[in-house]
């Protein structure tokens, strides 16, 4: 088995968003035990994400908040 053609087929990100089935999680898990590559690879991708999600879910939270306070202000307008 090619390792990088592995790397790069896209399983390890689907691993990390949670969208195989068990059977192919496991085949994941046991890759990352027998190919030390395959697990640094798994882990800068699930650090990458923490990150990604850790910064975007700030922005998107104020930015929730504000439509929020937007349409509160609207209808306290409306039915004062």
């Amino acid at each position: 088995m090619n390792i990088g053609n592995y790397i790069t087929s896209g399983i390890l990100q689907d691993y990390c968003l949670g969208v195989l089935t068990i059977e192919e999680e496991k085949k994941v898990e046991n890759m990352c035990h027998d190919f030390p590559a395959v697990a640094n690879e798994l882990q800068l991708l699930q650090k990458t994400l923490e990150k990604y999600t850790a910064n975007n879910s700030i922005f998107r939270r104020n930015e929730l908040r504000m439509k929020v306070w937007e349409a509160v202000k609207k209808l306290w307008e409306a039915n004062p």
